[in-house]
């Protein structure tokens, strides 16, 4: 085959933010590595999360909010795959589409970032904190109440002037969007996760496409982790069992070691005052029993209060 017109085309639809493309490039280099005989094209789609951008997510409504018109556009035949970051896809998906992929993860923590202090613990009593995520605010409210934490929008480069400005004394982002950008430099230190356990599938991509697409899903599969796939679908389960979507902030996070693999989900309330927690662990080819037995013991220990109040 010596030109595009005698390959298979199959076209990429992408949020148009930074990190939205540049982490789909990194996946769409990925795949035409893996799959010679494909001309891959990308499409960018604006979604309801970027066009409200300043605009408080709980203002917004945050299920699909990043995900829904690429959805749309799969499902209308203009595109062929629909590339994520895992963290914004609801528990459901759309009838007729499936995640056919997911790639390795990178780093799930949160990024803490300050250029005058070290980490959460080191911020002065009324420390300004910017962040945008209804779960990091439950989180690091329950662990430093003293602390003001203000909404933050805006792409990782907005959110990074922001802090350089002097809006805020630090500020909470994904460890994985820095990286991916080449911007890891600027993480003063990662959050552990028994401080701020991170979002269902937070530093792992989605790689959506129509169930019956066949072909196109035979050419993703070549970039595929199982490993990280067993995580994030049991923490998914979770997500899906209670509801995936709200406005409550729900959390999750698996780790896989020597076929074993642990569990750990929570549900707050909205500014941390109440907690459930669980962890849940078994053989790594049983995640969805995992996944299930952590959501029902969530629901069991008081979760379903949290739930019916969002």
């Amino acid at each position: 085959m010596t030109s595009e017109q005698t390959l298979q085309t199959i076209i990429v639809g992408t949020r148009g933010s930074l990190l939205a493309t540049t982490q789909t490039a990194q996946t769409v280099r990925a795949i035409q590595n893996s799959n010679t005989d494909v001309h891959i094209e990308t499409k960018i789609i604006q979604t309801t999360g970027d066009l409200r951008r300043d605009v408080p997510f709980a203002s917004v409504g945050t299920k699909g909010m990043f995900v829904k018109e690429i959805e749309q556009a799969l499902l209308d035949g203009a595109i062929d795959i629909g590339i994520h970051s895992m963290k914004d896809m609801p528990g459901e998906l759309p009838s007729g589409l499936q995640i056919a992929c997911i790639p390795e993860r990178e780093n799930p923590f949160d990024a803490f970032i300050s250029n005058g202090f070290s980490d959460l613990d080191s911020l002065p009593i009324g420390a300004t904190v910017g962040t945008s995520s209804a779960r990091r605010r439950a989180q690091i409210s329950r662990y430093r109440p003293d602390l003001k934490l203000i909404e933050l929008r805006g792409n990782l480069d907005t959110r990074l002037r922001k802090l350089d400005d002097g809006a805020y004394d630090a500020i909470v982002v994904a460890c994985a969007g820095l990286k991916r950008l080449g911007l890891e430099t600027r993480i003063t230190s990662c959050i552990p996760p028994e401080v701020c356990l991170p979002a269902v599938g937070q530093g792992a991509l989605a790689i959506e496409t129509r169930e019956m697409d066949l072909t196109t899903i035979e050419c993703v599969r070549k970039v595929h982790s199982e490993q990280t796939a067993r995580c994030v679908l049991a923490e998914r389960l979770v997500l899906t069992a209670l509801g995936g979507g709200c406005s409550v902030p729900i959390a999750a996070f698996a780790t896989e070691s020597n076929s074993r693999l642990t569990l750990t989900a929570l549900v707050a309330s909205l500014d941390g005052s109440t907690l459930v927690s669980t962890v849940e662990t078994g053989a790594s080819v049983d995640f969805a029993s995992i996944g299930v037995r952590a959501a029902s013991s969530l629901l069991d220990s008081g979760a379903s209060d949290l739930l019916a109040h969002s």
